[in-house]
């Protein structure tokens, strides 16, 4: 008889969540019906070396994980025509790709949260502060954000490797974590 009752109870809250937009699994589309998109490395703007690559890598994956679009490679060379043309709105006709998405990391910051009665810190904030933009291919902005932001806190230690790998990790999950939102609100479904 549980098992009946929780049976009975998991397929009334998935109908729940799926009637309200809610996805269990897969996402939503993109806005402006795109079926494929190209990431570009973002341009780092901090002085945080390889977190251009880190946070369009992140949004990479979860544009995989969480929406019905198709991640395509936008050639180099395309890259390099596109960026030197800044002003030509319209995306190369061989293009592969739908849409494109152009990030910039604005800044990446750091702040003490806690220190010890020696002054010393022992828990720090990362703030990470991104632009983003989707273009269709006409060069019609399809989504953008301006000032998008996400923090997270880490432990520091005395010892400088530590740290160095702590804060990887830290910006990893702060990457995921922005993604996460940006997919979120790129998407039609929600």
């Amino acid at each position: 008889m549980n098992l009946m009752k929780n049976t009975v109870a998991v397929l009334i809250l998935f109908s729940l969540f799926s009637s309200c937009g809610y996805a269990l699994q897969g996402g939503g589309k993109l806005t402006g019906s795109v079926e494929t998109v190209s990431v570009l490395v973002f341009k780092n703007k901090s002085a945080q070396t390889g977190a251009e690559t880190l946070f369009a890598n992140a949004l990479v994956q979860e544009l995989m994980r969480n929406s019905t679009v198709k991640v395509v490679n936008y050639k180099d060379e395309e890259i390099e025509n596109h960026k030197k043309s800044a002003n030509s709105k319209k995306i190369p006709d061989n293009d592969i790709a739908d849409a494109l998405i152009y990030g910039t990391i604005v800044s990446i910051s750091f702040n003490a949260l806690a220190r010890t009665p020696e002054d010393s810190v022992y828990k720090r904030g990362v703030n990470a502060v991104i632009n983003l933009e989707m273009k269709s291919r006409s060069g019609e902005i399809l989504f953008a954000v301006d000032g998008f932001t996400e923090s997270e806190s880490y432990a520091v230690s005395n010892y400088n490797l530590t740290d160095e790998a702590v804060l990887n990790s830290t910006l990893k999950k702060l990457a995921v974590r922005l993604s996460k939102r940006l997919v979120s609100q790129m998407t039609d479904d929600f």
